[in-house]
């Protein structure tokens, strides 16, 4: 079953929400307490569940452990899979140091991976291209939150600011499957769904 949308209104207070809500104060930024079971969002009676946590790998290293929020009212997951409702991803990245290079290399790749066929990928090639030059070398515990709001694009804060802003639901969709699409590693994948209990506990303790 699809969930409804929010009105206007309440695309903007949950956009606003997201924003507020989604970085934690700058002594919080490493490992310890890494991702809280619910997020308060402002504007909503009822705070955000965490689906899941996985780590991620690249070329088999520890890239980023992995975090799924959701409103608690969503019935179908999956949803979140096709960019169809709001949800939030926090990652912590695991790599002592990345520098521009490796990270940009990285979001290239993966995007081009999930994007699942050239004609796709050449779509969003441009706005993609525009984001990952902009994109920071990394150190371990350096913490992302992606925010997704259908209709309003995906906001990107990185060090608890609100530095980009992606739309086209091509490159949101994209992205959303670099976690959560069919190509995504699937373990991981499973984990930040909350659909494979086992697979969870072991992501989670990595």
């Amino acid at each position: 079953m699809r969930a409804e949308r929010p009105g206007l209104l309440g695309l903007a207070l949950l956009g606003l929400g997201l924003l507020a809500a989604a970085a934690p104060p700058a002594h919080a930024q490493g490992e310890e307490g890494a991702f809280a079971p619910q997020i308060a969002m402002p504007g909503n009676q009822q705070a955000w569940r965490r689906v899941g946590q996985a780590t991620f790998q690249h070329y088999f290293q520890p890239y980023y452990r992995a975090a799924l929020y959701v409103s608690p009212t969503l019935r179908d997951v999956g949803e979140v899979a096709e960019a169809l409702t709001a949800y939030q991803v926090e990652i912590l990245w695991q790599p002592s140091e990345l520098g521009e290079a490796e990270v940009h290399g990285y979001w290239r790749q993966a995007l081009r991976n999930a994007a699942g066929d050239e004609d796709t990928y050449g779509r969003i090639e441009a706005k993609a291209e525009h984001w990952i030059a902009q994109l920071p070398a990394v150190h371990h515990g350096d913490r992302w939150v992606f925010s997704y709001v259908p209709d309003a694009g995906m906001t990107v804060q990185i060090g608890g600011r609100p530095v980009h802003r992606l739309v086209g639901i091509d490159l949101n969709r994209s992205l959303t499957r670099v976690w959560l699409g069919d190509r995504a590693d699937p373990e991981p994948r499973a984990a930040l769904l909350g659909t494979d209990s086992a697979a969870q506990h072991d992501a989670a303790g990595r």
